[in-house]
C-alpha cells in the first residue's frame, strides 16, 4: 500500500516539469520591454543620471543623481529609412530632462514624459548631460521595440 502511494507521488512529481514546459507563458519580453542608458563623467565611479524607455505606454523616465550643475536629458530615437532606404536614427518628439531640483514623481526624484509611437517601431534611448549650454557625455541604449 505504501509502495503504491510512493509510486503515485513519484509519477505526479515527474509530470509537473512536463506540465510547466508545455504551458505557454502569458507574458513575453516584448510585453514589458524597457531600455535604459546612463551618462558618466570620465574617471567617475558613479553615473550622473539615467534615462529609461518603458515600451508599455511609451514613457520616458529621467533622473539626475547629483547636484553638480549637470542636467540629465533623455530622448527617444526611432530607426527610420531616408529617401534612399538607408536606415538612420531620428529623434522622436521633444527630449525629457531632470535635475536634482526638478522632478514630477511623488518623491520628486525623477521626471516622467509620456509619448506616442506606432506599435512595432524600433527605438533606442539617447541620454546626455548639459551644463550652462555645454552638451556632453552622450550614451545610447540597445535598440528595442515600442
Amino acid at each position: 500500500m505504501i509502495g503504491k502511494r510512493i509510486k503515485a507521488a513519484l509519477v505526479a512529481m515527474a509530470a509537473i516539469p512536463l506540465t510547466l514546459v508545455a504551458t505557454a507563458n502569458p507574458a513575453s519580453a516584448d510585453d514589458h520591454e524597457y531600455l535604459w542608458a546612463y551618462w558618466q563623467k570620465p574617471g567617475s565611479t558613479t553615473s550622473g543620471g539615467y534615462g529609461v524607455f518603458l515600451a508599455d505606454g511609451e514613457i520616458v523616465q529621467v533622473q539626475d543623481w547629483h547636484a553638480d550643475g549637470w542636467r540629465t536629458w533623455a530622448q527617444i530615437q526611432k530607426l527610420l529609412p531616408d529617401s534612399h532606404g538607408v536606415m538612420h536614427w531620428v529623434n522622436h518628439s521633444s527630449a525629457c530632462w531632470d535635475d536634482t531640483s526638478h522632478g514630477d514623481s511623488s518623491g520628486g526624484d525623477h521626471t516622467t514624459c509620456n509619448y506616442s509611437l506606432p506599435e512595432g517601431t524600433i527605438v533606442r534611448i539617447h541620454v546626455w548631460a548639459t551644463n550652462s549650454g555645454v552638451h556632453k557625455y552622450d550614451e545610447y541604449s540597445p535598440s528595442g521595440t515600442a
